[in-house]
């Protein structure tokens, strides 16, 4: 039987994060808000007129 404490870590080694993902990461975040306020502008243009 397990102890109680006693925990099953999967992640035994964790990789450090490297400064091109935090790159990736901000330019995909940026990149999708532009995209959305590029389409809010079109359906604002297009649709609701």
């Amino acid at each position: 039987m397990k102890d109680a404490d006693a925990t099953n870590d999967t992640h035994e080694v964790e990789e450090p994060w490297l400064p091109i993902e935090t790159k990736l990461v901000v330019s995909s975040v940026v990149g999708g808000i532009a995209i959305l306020i590029v389409l809010a502008i079109f359906v604002h243009m297009f649709i609701l007129r």
